[in-house]
């Protein structure tokens, strides 16, 4: 029809049969490829790029030249596409690998990425040229999406993007954050032998502003070996190796000597990364008692709740000292600081019954955290650390101002059943 609404309709009224019924029309959407309305050649190209086939070969893996002719159409989602049905059609696009890989130099970034991943999946000879011209795109002179779909480019490339480590390296430090980020996708996605090479440099990306950086670096860091991580010279990732043996402490108990060791880093953020990690691996670490005993000292306060669960749970004849200790802390001017010492008197759960005195003078805190610690470490030593502060917890049930702080103490007052003494039965 002449109308070219109509064939924009009638295009996309046939890629609505259902893919069997459709694709017996293919030559009808190859025709329309040559229409010389966009929104007709938009439709048919779209169509041909989700067609499947379940009975045998596509029938769209014979009209790959016509497909490639769109590469040089004047609409960047026309060419998109156009290379996304190649892309599809795997090795019988084969024939026009000169036309996909000048498509890597397309004027639209995302024509370049759809390319360099069609290349990737059809014509692996030409996987090396294709990584050489995509890092030409990671100059600092290119514009910014250039060089974000360079890199992630290059991720699809495999081995062929290994002599190139150097230049994605640079692009981490990349002013555009979703260049950082697709050079950290890319580097994880080359594969294990990279992030090898590149784990410190990656490690500083662990403390990127942006999070998907943030994002894409962990997930790449995944097949880094924890030992490599854990005796890493980066700070960060030292805490990603404690933070990934702690997530299966079955199979982080291979590294609890570096993990213990790690108590003493200059760091304390690893240091408190450690103690977490230790705390969840059972006996074993009672093996390293000197290190542990040690880190109830530690100037960092987060070290002190998982210390303190591993001395209750496996050291019982250091647990009094590590509990005097951590009383001198519970009056400290720095909120934080008596919030964690708290909490590790709450780890040692009813064997700081001489020490909880002192926790439930703190349910009057005036910083919210710390009221809250002090509840939670009287619950933890059960009905009679409750009753240490049972008239502290009813005042707070009704007159706190914070709402959390009223449900919690009320809660835990009826949990032992001790509401009524205080007539909080019918308090909601």
């Amino acid at each position: 029809m002449g109308d070219p609404i109509m064939r924009r309709l009638a295009t996309a009224a046939l890629s609505h049969l259902g893919q069997g019924e459709a694709l017996k029309h293919c030559q009808d959407f190859v025709h329309a490829l040559k229409d010389q309305d966009r929104g007709v050649r938009y439709s048919a190209v779209v169509y041909l790029a989700f067609a499947r086939s379940f009975s045998g070969p596509s029938p769209v893996q014979e009209h790959t030249a016509e497909v490639a002719e769109l590469l040089q159409d004047e609409d960047p989602g026309i060419r998109y596409w156009a290379i996304e049905t190649l892309a599809n059609q795997g090795f019988a696009s084969q024939p026009q690998s000169e036309k996909l890989h000048a498509a890597l130099e397309d004027i639209d970034p995302h024509c370049r990425l759809a390319a360099a991943k069609a290349v990737a999946r059809v014509t692996p000879d030409y996987i090396p040229k294709a990584a050489a011209c995509l890092v030409q795109s990671l100059d600092p002179e290119e514009p910014k999406i250039f060089r974000k779909c360079a890199a992630e480019g290059l991720g699809y490339m495999g081995q062929e993007a290994m002599k190139y480590l150097p230049r994605l390296v640079q692009v981490l430090q990349d002013s555009y954050p979703l260049a950082r980020a697709s050079a950290a996708w890319a580097i994880g996605h080359i594969g294990p032998e990279a992030v090898q090479k590149c784990c410190n440099d990656l490690a500083k990306c662990l403390e990127d502003p942006d999070l998907d950086v943030r994002t894409k670096t962990s997930s790449s860091l995944q097949s880094l070996d924890i030992a490599t991580a854990l005796s890493s010279v980066e700070p960060a990732l030292r805490c990603w190796g404690a933070a990934k043996a702690a997530e299966v402490p079955e199979k982080g108990l291979e590294h609890i000597e570096a993990l213990a060791q790690l108590l003493q880093d200059h760091s304390k953020e690893v240091r408190a990364k450690a103690a977490l990690a230790m705390s969840a691996m059972g006996h074993a670490a009672a093996q390293y008692m000197a290190l542990v005993t040690l880190a109830v000292k530690d100037e960092n306060p987060e070290v002190w709740p998982p210390v303190l669960r591993i001395i209750s749970r496996h050291l019982p004849e250091a647990l009094t000292e590590a509990l005097t200790e951590m009383s001198t802390h519970v009056a400290e001017g720095d909120p934080q600081r008596r919030c964690c010492a708290i909490q590790a008197m709450g780890a040692a759960r009813d064997a700081a019954l001489p020490f909880l005195d002192a926790v439930a003078a703190c349910l009057e805190d005036k910083n919210v955290d710390v009221r809250l610690a002090s509840m939670e470490a009287l619950h933890c030593a059960g009905k009679r650390g409750v009753r240490k502060g049972d008239k502290i917890l009813a005042k707070l049930a009704k007159t706190d101002p914070d709402s959390q702080v009223r449900r919690e103490a009320l809660g835990l007052l009826r949990h032992y059943m001790i509401a009524g003494k205080f007539g909080l039965d019918n308090l909601f």
